[in-house]
């Protein structure tokens, strides 16, 4: 039953240029039931979100081809102020960026897998919430 609520919930974007952590996200959003797509640079992250409109996007800030940033703003000005952005980054964001942005959650790398999966479930159980609105 679990899996089919999370297929019904919508897909989940991974925008991760390490192959090695976006596939161990992917897999292990997968193994939980989640319908994932997978993205390793801010184009084929463009692409993806206007193909599969996703509920949630797991995003890494420093990307080959430009950054992450580039992204979020696309999705925002895109209508997408619902969508749940998880960064994940090995530097700190600038938390008046964050905000300006809207961005859901922010992990640190290296990060427990775990958080990042509690998080991804928070967002995608509690919508409004976890983005921050007024239930």
């Amino acid at each position: 039953m679990r899996e089919r609520n999370n297929q019904m919930a919508g897909v989940i974007l991974v925008v991760e240029d390490d192959p090695t952590l976006l596939r161990a996200i992917t897999r292990n959003l997968t193994a939980r039931g989640y319908m994932t797509r997978g993205a390793a640079s801010v184009a084929a992250a463009l692409a993806a979100i206007e193909d599969a409109r996703p509920a949630v996007v797991v995003l890494d800030v420093a990307l080959p081809d430009g950054s992450g940033w580039e992204v979020v703003r696309a999705l925002r000005e895109d209508g997408g102020p619902s969508v749940a952005v998880i960064v994940i980054s090995a530097l700190r964001p600038n938390p008046r960026l964050i905000g300006e942005l809207g961005i859901t959650h922010v992990l640190e790398k290296p990060f427990p897998m775990e958080s990042l999966l509690r998080l991804v479930e928070e967002s995608m159980r509690h919508p409004a919430i976890s983005r921050g609105a007024n239930p």
